[in-house]
């Protein structure tokens, strides 16, 4: 490989990574606006979403599971504008997640997006809330702003070596 050939390959690459920079930033922000952007639904509204709502329309099997069900839950409220929470019940052997709203008119409310029922917890129950803030991007702007340009600067000491080698 002549040595402008290693240059001009190196240059798209760091044109790449820098791409992938801007486009997962973008993305994040977005997600950030969408969240901002939802309010607490009024009971009847959170009703009224639950019932028309098309999460318990698929079916649990080993890949999605209860979490995937309430992921989808809480995503799709959020594309509607309501904010949603993320509740993980905890049992002494394992756990369950299902969804919540803290509506404007009559304060938290449990649904349970398998089926579409509100949950009642049972006094002294455990269970943890996440108002999701928003999706998988962190790990996505994580991914892109440490390891991408990690590997990009890995390739620099490979350059060298190609270099020296062809100047002996």
């Amino acid at each position: 490989m002549e040595r402008g050939v290693i240059e001009k390959v190196s240059f798209l690459c760091i044109i790449i990574v820098c791409a992938i920079i801007v486009g997962t930033v973008v993305v994040y922000a977005v997600d950030l606006r969408r969240y901002y952007s939802s309010r607490d639904p009024t009971y009847e509204e959170a009703l009224q979403f639950t019932r028309l709502d098309q999460t318990d329309k698929n079916r649990y099997n080993q890949s999605y599971t209860c979490i995937s069900f309430a992921g989808d839950f809480v995503n799709n409220a959020l594309n509607k504008g309501y904010r949603c929470g993320y509740v993980i019940i905890e049992f002494p052997e394992t756990g369950h997640a299902i969804v919540c709203f803290n509506t404007s008119d009559k304060g938290l409310i449990f649904v349970e997006p398998q089926n579409d029922e509100l949950v009642t917890l049972p006094t002294g129950q455990q269970f943890s809330i996440t108002w999701r803030i928003v999706s998988e991007f962190p790990s996505l702007l994580v991914l892109s702003l440490i390891i991408l340009p990690s590997l990009m600067i890995a390739t620099l000491p490979a350059t060298s070596i190609y270099r020296r080698k062809r100047s002996m």
